[in-house]
């Protein structure tokens, strides 16, 4: 860690009693960017040294301005163990502490710091990363004029431009005024500046004040005196005239807290007499009731809460379950960290084998994470886990609001909920005592973060069960290659499930070939033979699964004669068609900005009116299947028909009760859920996926075909899954249909093997972005040169293959140009020195204005 001081101006050193040891505290600053994310020396005043401790949030003075930030302290230090050439008297003492209940533990600023190493984030981005942001204090700046401003000449103010004249009318008119409510009231472009111009001029200062976290809280009341005397009260006892009774309301309120022998809430009081907050205030002031304020939490699994009667239902294990609980329980107990991966067929009872070894932690004294790939899987999983384990659990995802998620992480750091079940960011929660890291449908690119930090929650699980001496589970029916390498060479303890659980079998497989379909009249995406088993199934009242991986109506609005087609404004890429309620007749709508319009009626490029539609979406489905089969209740279940927050929840609670015949939709709709009672499975275009740029196509492709395989047939019903597409010889289409992942994993890695793609290397994605795209060009050329000078000079131990700086697939986004280069290589501390060095020195110029912005991602999900 490079250590610094705050500010090499010397400082007055604060009064101490003789013989006082002096203590320093490195800090870091949350909002520092990259070029100067080190730790910075503060001296602990007297009254904060017993308060002061690594993971305790600080404010501090900060640069020539003395900018009030917040902090993190990250170790303590005596005057000797400073660093060279810094003197005491140079150093600035901390400002203040922050509510003390919020702090890092060792664990949790251990895994920051892993963070900040191994994915060049900074530390700020690490933190608010493991802590929930509703958690942290926040610093909220303020504006208030100064007393020059209050005492300025006309002829001062005469210099203002209109803007800033009016800006400072408006902060002097309300004394203190946020900086958001000035971008509010005049506009970010015109606000900035003028208040930049206005600091300048000594006519405005900026303040900054620590907003801390607050806590929800109820209002809970009680009995003043004792029931006796209420008692007494409410008969009109003449010995308690002076707190008489009169209002009916408030006798109720008095009746109902005898009764109650732990207060109630306001909440209650209202649901119990319909006396509001002013009624109780009343009993309050006469000094009958008294009022309490209790922390309270905001906790999502209410709705779905059962209380566990202290016996698990045990389960029924098969062979190949108790084989694989047998293996793991040995790994659990053996100490010291270990990690497995079961490989087991889809509907292989991988779940049973995962509540099992959770029982056996909880047994043990021990708490477990379970992570899961979708939000969609969340509720379904929930259900059986708050069956199993009543209140023990706590549930960490996006979809939760920021007092939900802050309440789940104050609860699991109580300890009041060992087992954790989550979505990727779960992988943080600050489970006390932690036996073990689940990690169910591993190979999902969704475990992988596309914001800093930019990190794999396979590594973060990894290194936490490694520092905690605890098990890693990955669970899937399709490993990532990486992994299920990993388990042949040793580094993981492989477990081999391959056959389906109870009566349940796979279900039979039809590779369809769609080339002929349109020569036969039929231009729907839906085939004759897919057509012929959705009557089939609809007849036997069983239920369909279909998948198709594009939402919205059609892919394109194409022209007839010059053949371009309707692109977004603001991205080169095509415009989606949409329908919607409020356009009927469609909408265009771009899938990476959000920009919207109404369809032209000529070709933007040509003027031509002959505009054809091109391609289908989910919504197109739905119109074919509403008119094939009238008389069938459909579902659709993709990102249009899911932003709410109880949407996935309430779609699969009623196709799941039979709410509909069939489900379609994008690939939230292939993995992970069990119903029972869904006997075909029908693949739109399944090749479409395989012809992506990307080095792992064919493998998201066989993991996609073989996951939407599994919903058939997961009962005592034999299912049958029809998989369409125009590529049938395609090897990697034909083993996914006879869920053959071996021969798939040994074709796939000679090929990873011979190009030298992971597992073999890494890779590293550097992209530079920039709204001006000639100097865009000018950072390609620097950033090159730059990895070519330091790869041959500084860093001649570090191999490297490098590729570009080339166009990203998607060149515009939201007028924001964007070039990458690729680097093949292998990461080691030597190597992210290297990155780290090159980010450095962008980030140091990038401060403001147009300057390009460049960005690293270790092993991304997509290249």
């Amino acid at each position: 860690m490079n250590h610094e001081i705050a500010d090499r101006r010397p400082v007055s050193p604060s009064p101490g009693a003789p013989g006082d040891v002096r203590r320093y505290a490195a800090v870091h600053i949350l909002d520092n960017p990259f070029c100067i994310d080190d730790a910075f020396h503060y001296y602990i005043p007297p009254a904060m040294m017993d308060s002061v401790l690594p993971g305790a949030f600080v404010t501090v003075s900060f640069g020539k301005g003395n900018r009030k930030q917040l902090g993190v302290v990250v170790s303590l230090c005596n005057e000797e163990e400073l660093p060279r050439g810094i003197t005491p008297d140079m150093i600035k003492p901390l400002g203040g502490l922050c509510r003390e209940r919020l702090f890092l533990t060792e664990k949790q600023l251990s895994l920051c710091f892993y963070l900040k190493e191994t994915t060049l984030c900074t530390m700020g981005e690490a933190v608010r990363t493991v802590v929930p942001a509703a958690a942290l204090a926040t610093l909220v700046e303020y504006y208030r004029a100064t007393e020059a401003a209050l005492e300025a000449a006309q002829a001062s103010r005469a210099s203002l431009s209109p803007t800033e004249l009016l800006v400072l009318e408006y902060i002097v008119s309300r004394g203190s005024v946020s900086e958001q409510a000035v971008k509010t009231r005049f506009g970010a472009g015109r606000a900035t500046p003028a208040l930049k111009r206005l600091c300048e001029r000594k006519l405005v200062e900026r303040e900054a004040t620590v907003k801390e976290a607050t806590l929800p809280t109820v209002r809970r009341y009680f009995l003043a005196r004792c029931a006796e005397e209420i008692e007494a009260i409410l008969q009109k006892d003449k010995t308690h005239a002076r707190t008489a009774v009169a209002s009916e309301l408030q006798k109720k309120v008095l009746r109902s807290l005898l009764a109650a022998e732990e207060g109630l809430t306001a909440a209650d009081i209202k649901a119990q007499t319909g006396a509001g907050l002013s009624v109780c205030k009343a009993l309050v002031n006469k000094g009958l009731i008294t009022e309490e304020a209790e922390e309270t939490y905001k906790d999502p699994l209410l709705p779905m809460m059962e209380e566990p009667d202290g016996r698990r239902t045990p389960h029924r294990l098969s062979e190949e379950q108790a084989d694989a609980i047998h293996t793991l329980e040995a790994l659990a107990t053996a100490g010291g960290p270990r990690a497995a991966l079961l490989h087991g067929v889809t509907g292989s009872g991988k779940t049973c084998v995962i509540l099992e070894m959770i029982d056996r932690m909880l047994d043990s004294g021990r708490g477990a994470i379970v992570l899961l790939p979708e939000i969609s899987l969340t509720p379904q999983m929930l259900h059986i886990f708050t069956a199993r384990y009543g209140r023990r659990v706590a549930v960490i995802h996006s979809g939760l609001s920021a007092g939900e998620r802050r309440d789940s992480h104050r609860r699991i750091l109580a300890g009041e909920a060992p087992v954790v079940v989550g979505t990727r960011s779960a992988v943080f929660a600050p489970v006390p005592s932690l036996g073990m890291i689940v990690m169910d449908e591993e190979q999902e690119h969704t475990y992988k973060s596309d914001m800093n930090p930019k990190y794999h929650a396979r590594d973060i699980a990894r290194y936490r069960c490694a520092a905690e001496g605890a098990l890693m589970l990955l669970a899937s029916a399709t490993p990532s290659l990486e992994s299920y390498y990993k388990a042949l060479e040793g580094k993981y303890t492989l477990i081999t499930m391959k056959k389906r659980y109870g009566a349940a079998t796979l279900p039979a497989v039809q590779l369809v070939d769609m080339r002929g379909e349109p020569a036969n009249g039929n231009l729907s995406p839906v085939g004759e033979v897919l057509l012929r088993e959705l009557e089939r199934v609809l007849g036997e009242g069983n239920q369909t699964v279909l998948f198709l991986n594009r939402r919205g109506y059609s892919h394109q609005l194409v022209c007839r004669s010059c053949g371009k087609a309707v692109t977004c404004p603001r991205c080169s890429v095509a415009m989606h068609l949409h329908i919607t309620r409020e356009h009927p007749d469609g909408v265009m709508v771009c899938h990476w900005c959000g920009t919207r319009q109404i369809p032209p009626k000529a070709c933007p490029e040509c003027a031509s009116p002959h505009l054809h539609r091109m391609g289908y979406g989910t919504q197109r489905i739905e119109e074919d299947l509403s008119t094939l089969f009238p008389a069938a209740r459909l579902m659709r279940m993709d990102a249009d028909t899911t932003s709410t927050k109880s949407a996935y929840t309430n779609l699969l609670d009623s196709f799941r009760h039979h709410g509909a015949d069939i489900l379609f939709g994008t690939q939230m709709v292939t993995k992970g859920h069990d119903f029972p009672d869904v006997t075909l499975v029908g693949v739109l275009m399944a090749d479409m996926s395989l012809y992506l740029d990307d080095y792992r196509a064919g493998e998201r492709t066989f993991s996609m075909i073989t996951q939407v395989i599994g919903r058939a047939g997961r009962a005592d019903k034999p299912g049958l899954a029809v998989i369409q597409t125009l590529n049938p010889e395609s090897d990697i289409l034909r083993l996914a249909c006879l869920q053959d992942y071996e021969t798939f994993y040994k074709r796939e890695i000679r090929l990873r093997r011979a190009l030298q793609f992971p597992p073999f290397c890494d890779i590293v994605l550097m992209t530079l972005t920039s709204p001006d795209e000639k100097e865009l060009q000018k950072a390609c050329l620097r950033l090159s040169e730059e990895l070519r000078r330091l790869n041959t000079e500084a860093y001649t131990d570090v191999p490297i293959v490098a590729f570009g700086p080339f166009e990203a697939p998607v060149y515009r986004v939201d007028n924001v140009y964007r070039m990458r280069m690729v680097v093949k290589c292998k990461l080691g501390r030597r190597s992210r020195a290297m990155f780290a060095e090159i980010l450095r020195s962008f980030t140091s110029t990038a401060r403001g204005g147009q300057k390009p912005v460049l960005s690293m991602d270790f092993n991304p999900s997509s290249i």
